[in-house]
């Protein structure tokens, strides 16, 4: 199920082509209602649970979560298929094996958060288009020409993210998430790749053993991470300890919806998607509505997610009218919220950061009766409390040493607990 060298050069020559023509709000506007027209409205056609709408215009259709669209999946894919024959496919694919469900179509996990996995398909030619995508966004316009090693740190393994190898002279590994972590450092180091892919704290924890032994994070070209959130100061010390900048992808169960420009600022990837901003009670931040303007097999139409997405003034150095966001900084879950008061992860990130450095492991969980800090042993607790305390607005601040801090598939700091 290897998609087709040549499907992927037009992906990859769209995305490239799309960046340097798109110059005004308005140009890619133009675009998106086009490819609503032309592409998606046979799709919508296809599709059970919004069929009755088609031929109408995107605003006319409802707001869905993706809970909704598991919960009701037969009727949110064009397959035909069920949700039982979708997860046996997702779970062949992480134990590595095809996860074909139907001819050309894969089945897969995301990484999930909260013990809530999402589900997703991808054809052969959404395969195609979403390896496309990746290079022309995440690498040089040359990447094309030349030979890379390519290695992804996640949860599960998919054939979406082996398609790669289909492009070119591009090797790829897929080192999984659980197990021994120094164990996945030396494997790395062996396999020595040109371009990381990893949650923030795997490339954490490659920048403390970095520290501890000079030479041992592999030469790497480009570095990226994704799947949670980073400190600003963390950005800044794993850059140092690596020797390369590592640069933020916004990827999710319902599409590829994010990537960096030449200056390591995110962009919504505005050419093959629709991002409706939603306000978000309390503070000066935004959740997004989703519409996929590719996919096929498993449609998302307007899908409102948790993220807390925050829009940067202006136009980005690079030049691309694609909108420039800040990388995501949580969910909108996250938000610690007291009667008069809405804190931000944000905040709590550089409060924390500023009182113990860049390299401190922390927890930060709120809730009505106050902040719950979980500190690695030896952690300056009376800077941390200090820091945290004009957060919590006069709420008592507890503070708590324990190793591990966090467990789980993404590393989640801030927390507010109902």
């Amino acid at each position: 199920m290897t998609p087709d060298s040549r499907a992927i050069l037009r992906a990859w020559g769209g995305a490239r082509w799309a960046r340097l023509t798109l110059a005004s709000r308005g140009d890619i506007e133009r675009l998106q209602a086009r490819l609503w027209l032309d592409r998606m409205a046979p799709v919508v056609r296809r599709t059970p649970a919004v069929a009755h709408l088609a031929g109408r215009k995107l605003a006319a259709f409802p707001v869905v979560g993706p809970d909704e669209i598991r919960a009701d999946f037969a009727r949110w894919n064009t397959l035909g298929l069920d949700l039982a024959t979708a997860e046996a496919g997702a779970r062949d694919a992480e134990a590595g094996g095809p996860g074909e469900v139907a001819p050309g179509v894969a089945a897969g996990f995301s990484t999930g958060t909260a013990g809530a996995r999402g589900l997703f398909l991808s054809s052969e030619a959404e395969r195609a288009r979403y390896i496309g995508l990746s290079l022309a966004r995440l690498l040089p316009a040359t990447a094309l020409l030349g030979r890379w090693k390519a290695a992804l740190v996640l949860r599960a393994d998919n054939r979406l993210y082996h398609a790669v190898e289909g492009a070119g002279r591009f090797t790829f590994r897929f080192f999984p998430l659980a197990g021994d972590a120094a164990a996945r450092a030396e494997a790395l180091q062996a396999y020595d790749p040109d371009v990381l892919i990893a949650p923030a704290q795997v490339l954490a924890d490659l920048a403390r053993r970095a520290e501890a032994r000079p030479g041992l994070p592999p030469r790497l070209r480009r570095l990226f991470w994704g799947a949670e959130p980073m400190g600003a100061g963390e950005r800044v010390w794993i850059a140092e300890a690596l020797g390369v900048r590592p640069d933020p992808i916004y990827q999710a169960t319902e599409g590829f919806l994010g990537a960096p420009c030449a200056e390591g600022t995110l962009h919504l990837n505005e050419d093959a998607l629709v991002v409706e901003l939603e306000a978000v009670e309390g503070a000066p931040l935004f959740r997004p509505v989703v519409t996929d303007l590719y996919r096929s097999s498993q449609p998302m139409i307007r899908v409102r997610l948790d993220d807390l997405i925050e829009p940067l003034p202006g136009r980005c150095r690079c030049g691309s009218a694609l909108r420039a966001i800040a990388p995501v900084e949580g969910r909108v879950s996250d938000l610690w919220r007291w009667p008069g008061r809405v804190v931000r992860p944000a905040e709590v990130w550089a409060a924390l950061e500023g009182a113990l450095g860049p390299r401190a492991e922390w927890r930060a969980e709120a809730s009505a009766t106050g902040v719950n800090l979980s500190l690695e042993p030896g952690a300056a607790a009376a800077k941390a409390v200090a820091a945290v305390a004009p957060l919590a607005g006069g709420r008592p601040v507890r503070v708590a040493e324990e190793s591990p801090l966090d467990g789980g598939p993404k590393r989640r700091r801030v927390r507010w607990r109902s």
